[in-house]
């Protein structure tokens, strides 16, 4: 039996009116967070990003950053298991640091998820792009044609997520499904083929410490993002326990697979270095390096492209639902906050955050001059942004730990491992910056942070007095044990 209390934080008022009703249950909600985060995509990418930094030892970076998100992970459902909460870490991080630890994370998260949206939109403009570019269009990957894409996909994803939750899973699940057995394919034929040449991958006469950590922080931000399901605990039945679940879904699930998949695809990738240099993806060079045909390698890309719009309704789903949180909150202005009286979905918050991703894609194509040195320069850019919620997260675990005075070690020690691994991701960026313009996004996050917390210090000054009553922030639902 469960007995449910407040404690003040932001995003509870919603949380306390649907603990009970929640709609989405545990398969819908780990279903909708592994689709978010483009197990196809991933398969087809991570292996390659990894070996380019740390060579033929790449999985040992991928299991690095694997454990890293593991980490950060175990700390996050140390608050989902006590509180439920639609602000995500920044509803959790106020139980432990007060309200300046919460701005701060609003800022970080809310930049995050637009920059997460626009990235995203980048990926699908990449994988369209390249899959109209075997077609004869040869501008694909230039400002106009990627800007109709954008356009479509992110108006689509938009409407899916306006029409509900229940729409949006239904919708990004069945494409995430319908996607991931095609790369999967190529990765065991590409295997087949060439053999796992298991003496070279575990040797470590190529070890090099600096590519290995180097590849780590790769392979971790195909990962950042992952507790975003929290912003939906308000919505789900059973969240305590549900919550959690879905939490570590992604970095045990699909964190799990990439070691696998980097140690089947490697000996491939090195194999077909010819296409690759010459500009291939990734799955289309191994699937013509195993004889799958050009058939199969032109149809990846348009596979990829249907993946990756899969988790871009996820995410215009998880920010909608936060920039709601911050305007119940009074931090954005009040507007943000309107849910449709039919679809429950926070209708505003959705157009507006589409509407963001937008803007920031067709800027960085049109200054890049072309949609994949778009992508180059905003994935960093991503990853920082996570940097500092994820940092404060480990460590309020801890702090959390030792006030309700309980014996838990494993959870320290993770939590130290996953605050070090983080704040790794963005030293690395400083100490080994990647090409210009993305070298830029290491102090570009500062400046976005600082413009952020004016505006959130702006639109609490302009709230209405108070009539009398002390109001304080929404408080999220604390549900212990009896």
């Amino acid at each position: 039996m469960t007995n449910p209390s407040t404690s003040t934080a932001g995003g509870g008022a919603a949380a306390e009116a649907h603990l009970e009703s929640g709609r989405l249950g545990r398969a819908s909600l780990v279903s909708l967070s592994l689709a978010s985060f483009f197990p196809a995509v991933g398969i087809a990418l991570v292996p390659l990003l990894v070996f380019s930094t740390a060579g033929a030892n790449a999985w040992q970076a991928s299991l690095l950053s694997t454990i890293a998100v593991i980490c950060v992970g175990r700390a996050v459902t140390a608050f989902a298991r006590r509180y439920v909460a639609t602000g995500s870490l920044y509803s959790y991080i106020g139980e432990v640091f007060g309200p300046w630890a919460r701005y701060l994370t609003a800022a970080a998260l809310l930049a995050g998820f637009i920059a997460a949206i626009g990235a995203l939109a980048a990926v699908v403009g990449i994988f369209a792009g390249s899959f109209l570019l075997t077609h004869g269009v040869d501008n694909a990957l230039s400002f106009g044609p990627q800007l109709a894409i954008f356009l479509l996909a992110l108006t689509l994803a938009a409407a899916i997520a306006y029409r509900g939750l229940d729409t949006s899973v239904w919708i990004a699940v069945t494409l995430a499904v319908l996607s991931f057995p095609l790369v999967l394919v190529i990765t065991i034929a590409s295997a087949a083929k060439t053999g796992l040449d298991l003496a070279h991958q575990f040797s470590l006469s190529e070890f090099s410490l600096s590519g290995t950590l180097q590849g780590m922080a790769v392979g971790a931000a195909f990962l950042v993002g992952f507790e975003s399901c929290t912003a939906l605990a308000a919505e789900t039945r059973n969240p305590r326990r549900n919550v959690p679940l879905a939490v570590m879904s992604v970095p045990v699930l699909l964190g799990g697979l990439f070691p696998l998949v980097t140690i089947l695809q490697v000996p491939g990738l090195q194999a077909a270095s010819a296409e690759l240099d010459a500009g291939m993806s990734a799955p289309a060079a191994l699937a013509l390096h195993a004889g799958l045909g050009s058939g199969v390698a032109t149809a990846s890309d348009l596979v990829l492209a249907v993946a990756t719009f899969a988790a871009l309704i996820g995410f215009v789903n998880y920010g909608a639902r936060f920039a709601m949180t911050l305007a119940d909150d009074g931090v954005l202005p009040a507007p943000l906050g309107r849910i449709h009286p039919r679809h429950h979905s926070p209708f505003v918050s959705i157009a507006v955050m589409s509407l963001a991703g937008l803007v920031l894609a067709t800027a960085l194509v049109f200054v890049a001059g072309d949609v994949v040195s778009a992508y180059y320069t905003v994935a960093p850019l991503v990853v920082y942004l996570w940097v500092l919620p994820y940092v404060l997260i480990t460590i309020g675990a801890i702090v959390l730990t030792v006030r309700a005075r309980e014996n838990r070690p494993f959870l320290i020690g993770a939590s130290v491992v996953g605050a070090v691994a983080t704040a790794w991701m963005y030293l690395n960026g400083v100490i080994n910056p990647p090409p210009s313009p993305a070298d830029s996004m290491s102090w570009v996050v500062l400046i976005v942070l600082a413009v952020l917390l004016v505006v959130f210090a702006i639109t609490k000054r302009r709230q209405p007095p108070s009539t009398g009553v002390e109001v304080s922030p929404r408080p999220a639902v604390q549900v212990e044990e009896v």
